[in-house]
């Protein structure tokens, strides 16, 4: 599984990595700064799943996610806010996001998504887990 991280804040990315390794077995993840940045990463490296930051610099993640869509074999797209705004929820399935998540919720809610989603990659990690926690 290819997952690919779009936030502008280097923290953020490198804690979201992280978690999401700690709960996925054979994954590798690309980690970017911006929208031009996700878009490169999508044409040469296609991602199964894009968690992106909204909004980011440039080009708003709702707007990045209905570029993305339009391709051939999108990625799940998951995108975090800080809060809710009136309207996001109608804009993000417009252009064909697969989950909207506010930044308070992301691990609680996350987490449930992607193993509905993703249940092979899911049963993997929590092997790799259990192995982690035997040594």
């Amino acid at each position: 599984m290819r997952i690919l991280l779009l936030d502008p804040d280097y923290s953020s990315r490198t804690v979201m990595a992280g978690w999401l390794a700690e709960f996925f077995g054979g994954i590798a993840i690309h980690a970017v700064s911006s929208a031009a940045e996700a878009l490169q990463a999508i044409g040469t490296h296609p991602a199964d799943l894009m968690v992106a930051a909204h909004p980011v610099p440039a080009l708003g993640g709702i707007e990045l996610t209905a570029m993305i869509k339009s391709r051939p074999n999108p990625p799940v797209i998951v995108l975090v806010t800080a809060g809710s705004a009136t309207g996001l929820d109608l804009q993000c399935r417009a252009a064909g996001v697969d989950l909207l998540l506010e930044k308070r919720h992301l691990r609680s809610r996350l987490l449930g998504f992607l193993q509905r989603r993703f249940p092979k990659v899911w049963a993997d990690g929590a092997v790799a887990r259990s192995q982690r926690s035997l040594r």
